[in-house]
């Protein structure tokens, strides 16, 4: 009987070994499940519905932006008669064109890994402190993201000597994918009185108007010279303005489309910090 009693004991212990192997087999599983690519598929596909929101449109306005108001500055300064080592000027036609070699030290707005080549900036003055500007990169190489923007045509600039700033505004219709016809600039007389009417558009300064400032669907740049003309390095950015667009992200392993609602108001920017708004 004694005997019987082991191995009745011996037979138990080799069932709960057994066993405890498959729950072992069975919560390695559980994790390799959990801790996988296909969480969101097996566990819960809800989740796919709440995306981390994306910062690639936001770096993309940025990067427009600010080339954006620097040839508003150095076209106010070059109305104004003042001259600059680092900008190679000329007369074609109607218009004045600037040359900016982006990549020397004169240019201060460089972000990291990002090239433009030479910025080209052509205007045709309207009257004593405003005109209607072209941006043109031509080596255009934008690594971070799939920014694309290449030329900028037929936005208005305008000085104001009371705040010592110059603003611009574009909208998504001022903008050319890779196109290098010309600078944007032959114009008639009915398109230049609507460029220069979209100096007329209203700042949002109140973070409740949000949908305001989307509905804009443009973006108006402020550049604050400081006294100083001829240092960009001491000029300050103040962006309002929003847009309406449709996204396609890629988060890893699936695609997804969206509309994009994105407003900025009362966003600083400064060369002494290049890589986030300072305000």
């Amino acid at each position: 009987m004694k005997l019987n009693g082991m191995i009745y004991v011996y037979k138990f212990m080799k069932q709960l070994y057994n066993i405890m192997k498959i729950l072992k087999f069975l919560f390695i599983l559980i994790l390799i499940i959990n801790t996988s690519c296909r969480k969101n598929e097996i566990d819960n596909p809800i989740d796919d519905w709440f995306q981390d929101p994306p910062v690639e449109p936001m770096t993309q306005v940025i990067k427009t932006v600010v080339p954006v108001g620097y040839a508003a500055s150095i076209v106010t300064m070059h109305m104004k008669g003042l001259k600059s080592s680092s900008v190679k000027v000329e007369k074609q036609k109607s218009a004045t064109v600037l040359y900016v070699d982006t990549n020397s030290d004169d240019y201060p707005f460089k972000f990291k890994n990002d090239t433009y080549g030479q910025l080209l900036v052509a205007y045709v003055q309207t009257d004593e402190n405003s005109a209607l500007v072209s941006v043109f990169f031509t080596d255009l190489d934008v690594t971070a993201g799939s920014f694309k923007l290449e030329n900028i045509i037929a936005f208005p600039i305008i000085y104001d000597e009371l705040e010592d700033k110059t603003t611009a505004v574009y909208a998504s219709i001022d903008i050319n994918i890779n196109s290098v016809s010309g600078y944007g600039l032959d114009l008639t007389e009915t398109e230049v009185d609507e460029n220069l009417g979209k100096l007329n558009n209203d700042r949002v300064y109140n973070t409740t108007d949000t949908d305001i400032a989307i509905a804009q669907n443009a973006w108006i740049i402020d550049v604050y010279h400081n006294g100083t003309f001829d240092d960009a390095y001491d000029d300050n950015f103040k962006i309002y303005g929003g847009q309406q667009a449709v996204e396609v992200q890629d988060f890893d392993t699936e695609s997804s489309t969206g509309a994009l609602h994105m407003a900025m108001i009362d966003v600083t920017f400064s060369a002494d910090c290049i890589k986030n708004p300072t305000n």
